[in-house]
């Protein structure tokens, strides 16, 4: 749904690189791959987030499992301490 002329513009991300060139927006990008970078990697600091604020990025989520799990948890933990106050 992205046009492919934004790619060569913004700075890429995603979670999951391997599963984004397969699946997603990113698997029409066609370019360099050493272009996307992991959101982990950002979070982690090995890597730059967005550097200015008018950068163009594009976040592609391609869904892992395991962050439909860590958000679960979080939601269930919020919910129950608004409870308990």
């Amino acid at each position: 749904e992205l046009p492919p002329e934004l790619f060569e513009q913004a700075a890429l991300f995603c979670d999951h690189p391997a599963q984004a060139v397969v699946m997603g927006d990113l698997q029409h990008f066609g370019g360099d791959y050493a272009r996307i970078t992991a959101l982990g990697d950002v979070l982690r600091g090995k890597s730059a987030g967005r550097t200015s604020t008018d950068q163009i990025t594009v976040f592609d989520s391609s869904g892992i499992a395991l962050q439909d799990l860590t958000i679960a948890r979080s939601l269930i933990a919020a919910k129950q301490a608004q409870i308990g106050s």
